[in-house]
Order: C-alpha cells, then structure tokens, then sequence
C-alpha cells in the first residue's frame, strides 16, 4: 500500500471544513471590476455575483448560522473507506472528524480564533503563523459573499474548460498565503472546481478539488460530492446528510484536554 504522508492528511482535515460550499455577495474594488480585453468577458464583479445568485443568493445564505454535515470517505487508490461529520458555525468556529478503518481518527477545530489538530499521526497540536491564518481563512462560514474581503487581490484570468463545462478562471489572493483557482461556470454561475496550497508543519500540499451533485438545502445550494486530488491519492466525500440551523454546543470547537 502506498504510504500517504502527514501533510496530505493534515491538508485533507483542513479541507473538511468546507465541506458544505456556500457562496458570498462579494464588494469588488475598482481594479478589479475592469475588464480584461475589449471583449464581452465579465468582470471580476459579475462573476462573484452571479455564483452568490446561483447558489440562492445574500439573503438565504445569511439566514443560515450552523451547519453539520455527515457522509462516507474513499481513499483512491488504496481502497480504503471511513465517514466524516463536520460543524460549523458563524464566524469562523468548526470541527470536523474523519475515521478511517486501519488508520483511526483524526479531529480538528477552531474557535475562530486559535486551531488545533487530533491524529493518530502527529499526535495533539495547535495551529499556527500561516496554518493557522489559513484555517481561518477556510473556516469563514461566509466565506463566499466575503471573498473580495478575505482575498484583496482576485483577477480574472480567462476562460478555460473542466470536462466538458466552459468555465471562467478567477484567482484570489490573501496576504502571507499561497494564491487559489477557482473555476466557475459559465451556464450555470456555480463553482466546479479549485486549486490551492495546504499548508502544514511537515510540508506543503497541492490540493485539486472538484465540486459536485449540487442539491437546495434551506434555499441555498450545496456540494454534495467532493473530490479531491493530490500528488498522492484522490479523496471521495459524499455527503448523506447536511443540516442548517442546527442548536449547537461551542465546546465542541475547544481542542479535548490531554488525559
């Protein structure tokens, strides 16, 4: 069985996170509400717009404050399985749990303002410099009508296709972090796909991930498949259940005292 290193597990629990992909009414600066030719591309702007319309919009993502979600993990190629549950909750606390057969479990969480990290690899940790500001950064749950806050630097870098959907590529940048790609597109405004740098102590990983089976939960439109892929295996997460508005207890985002 090929190994997988630590970094690419801590990468994968830092994307758990998101599991539940939402969108955000984005405030362009000026720059970069220019468009890029004389052509009839968008802008910056009307891309970001029209993603927060097509996940349901402003008003249906903000009704929503907590969120959990539950499914199934695969690890491809190694054939192995487990399950996930994620919480989440305004501004930025989460926790989010993966167990996986033959390797146990492995817990991470975020008050909003310190991280942490459970697993059988490292052991207990806390988060910190860069990992921890981009935890944050992923935790946001408005993150998507916050991404021209949290990304001060987000140009539109052309067109491009994912299988067979036309898409639109953006990058965003936030200070101190390595850029990320998203990809929308351009029937139906929902983002396909991304690409970005997980960071972590034992090294950086490049992450692919591809967001599908769209379902309307409350109004609002969210993955229900995540596929994700690094230089060493593909990561399944299908979710069976997610659950908005759901009466939460904030200790579960403090990190478990040692016994």
């Amino acid at each position: 069985m090929k190994k997988l290193s630590t970094a690419a597990f801590l990468a994968i629990l830092t994307l758990l996170f998101c599991v539940g992909v939402l969108a955000q009414a984005p405030e362009a600066k000026k720059a970069d509400q220019t468009r890029t030719s004389k052509s009839s591309a968008p802008t910056v702007r009307e891309i970001l717009d029209r993603y927060v319309t097509a996940l349901g919009g402003r008003e249906a993502i903000t009704k929503i404050n907590t969120r959990v979600s539950r499914g199934t993990v695969e690890l491809i190629p190694m054939n192995l399985k487990g399950s996930f549950e994620t919480i989440a909750a305004a501004e930025a606390s989460s926790f989010s749990k993966i167990s996986i057969g033959g390797i146990g479990d492995m817990l991470e969480g975020s008050d909003g303002k310190s991280g942490w990290s459970i697993n059988p690899i490292t052991g207990s940790r806390d988060k910190s410099g860069p990992e921890l500001a981009q935890a944050k950064l992923i935790n946001d749950f408005y993150r998507d009508i916050r991404l021209e806050k949290l990304f001060p630097r987000i140009e539109l870098k052309g067109t491009d296709k994912v299988g067979e959907r036309a898409v639109y590529v953006l990058t965003g940048a936030a200070d101190g972090l390595p850029a990320e790609t998203w990809y929308f597109d351009k029937e139906t405004g929902l983002m396909v796909k991304s690409e970005f740098v997980a960071i972590s102590p034992e090294g950086n990983t490049a992450m692919t991930v591809a967001y599908e089976d769209y379902r309307n939960v409350d109004g609002v439109m969210t993955a229900f498949r995540i596929r994700t892929q690094t230089p060493q295996f593909e990561l399944v997460l299908n979710a069976t259940e997610v659950k908005n508005g759901v009466p939460i207890d904030e200790a579960v985002f403090k990190r478990p005292k040692s016994n």
